[in-house]
């Protein structure tokens, strides 16, 4: 309406107190942001609204930040309610399988009921017709009962068998464990754990009185009498079967997760002797060879012929085969968990660099190459990249 009037009129509206719409001062000018409101009709006051830039900009981006936060949590929103949904669906599918399964457990149970009583019956019928054939029928169960019985009997002593080769590989694992720390740890915590689970074996239970009574303690021996030995006690004794089974095959998962941990150390912790001999030179400090006073013995000297096999004191890895300024011809196995061996002074390398040797492995030759006397093998453990004492590693021979 105000341009139409101007147009109409060709006028140009008045312009009051122009001068209060101009600030002159430059400093004020960079302070604030001014919005000048034009009324429509002629007669109307001109207006205007300053406005700090501080606070201005402070509301771009508060309006910015909050923009930016409420659109993060929406997305959050959106992931976390496919997540539910997935969650949701899986669940319905493993609640369909398990009605399914639990349908056809109890079809399976009404078959074996409908069988059950179809026996019964056919039992009966026979009982009405002739109770010689009866007689005769009732024999033959009792033979199939002690062929039965005779089955459990050989199932148990299985178990007992299991267990007792179970109970001596730990035994065997304990005579390692105390020569290899590591092995000992996880011994510690294989024994715990075996004993935990032998809590919810019954067959170490038979001899409480109560539990007896329960399996029924005629199932105990094949030579039991024929009447003493009920349906109950059948069932009841092939569950206490079924149940340590169940708990055997934990305790040899338990066992084996553990010995998989084990291996690692059993099979690379260097305690094999690498050449067969008396110790010349102990670890520490000594009497230097070449005369100059003392020096810190790194390792350990063992003499021997030159050739003489030199084996690896662990598996590992070869991370150097090659000579070395005072050591010579030199190998160095990496074992694993920071510990390393070094073999020095040897007449001839047999392995190479990224070579995986086991415990046991002819690595090089006996020799008298570097700053040696004579042929032995000059012998180091490292844990963690520093030298210690090997003697207390070495406990087994070729």
């Amino acid at each position: 309406m105000f341009f139409k009037r101007r147009l109409q009129n060709n006028t140009r509206p008045p312009v009051k107190n122009v001068n209060k719409f101009i600030n002159n001062s430059s400093h004020k000018q960079k302070k604030y942001i001014c919005l000048m409101v034009i009324p429509s009709y002629s007669s109307g006051k001109t207006r205007t609204l300053r406005i700090p830039r501080a606070i201005l900009y402070s509301v771009i981006i508060g309006i910015f930040v909050v923009t930016a936060v409420l659109t993060g949590l929406q997305q959050r929103s959106n992931y976390f309610q496919r997540r539910a949904q997935d969650l949701e669906e899986t669940l319905v599918v493993t609640e369909e399988t398990f009605y399914e399964f639990r349908a056809y457990a109890e079809q399976v149970q009404d078959n074996l009921i409908e069988t059950a009583i179809q026996i019964y019956e056919e039992l009966n019928e026979r009982e009405h017709y002739a109770q010689t054939a009866l007689d005769q029928q009732a024999r033959d169960h009792r033979t199939e009962l002690e062929i039965i019985l005779e089955q459990v009997d050989i199932i148990e002593r299985k178990i007992r068998e299991f267990d007792d080769d179970l109970q001596a590989a730990i035994a065997g694992l304990s005579s390692r464990a105390a020569i290899i720390p590591p092995v000992a740890n996880l011994l510690q915590q294989l024994e715990e754990s075996q004993a935990y689970l032998r809590t919810y074996s019954l067959i170490h239970t038979m001899h409480d009185e109560t539990h007896v009574e329960e399996v029924g303690i005629g199932l105990m021996s094949v030579g039991a009498a024929a009447s003493n030995v009920t349906s109950c006690s059948v069932q009841g004794y092939l569950q206490v079967l079924v149940d340590e089974l169940a708990v055997q095959r934990k305790l040899m998962e338990s066992f084996e997760s553990y010995r998989i941990q084990m291996d690692l150390y059993l099979s690379n912790f260097p305690t094999l002797w690498p050449v067969s001999g008396k110790i010349s030179s102990g670890f520490g400090w000594r009497r230097g060879p070449f005369g100059g006073g003392s020096e810190h013995h790194d390792g350990i000297d063992i003499p021997a012929r030159t050739g003489t096999h030199i084996h690896a004191a662990g598996g590992g890895t070869v991370t150097f085969s090659g000579w070395r300024n005072g050591h010579g011809n030199t190998v160095i196995i990496d074992h694993g968990d920071g510990m390393s061996t070094l073999y020095a002074h040897n007449s001839r390398n047999i392995v190479t660099v990224g070579q995986r040797v086991s415990r046991g492995d002819v690595i090089a030759h006996v020799g008298s190459t570097g700053r040696s006397t004579g042929p032995h093998l000059h012998f180091e453990v490292h844990v963690n990249g520093r030298p210690v004492n090997p003697r207390p590693f070495m406990h087994e021979h070729l």
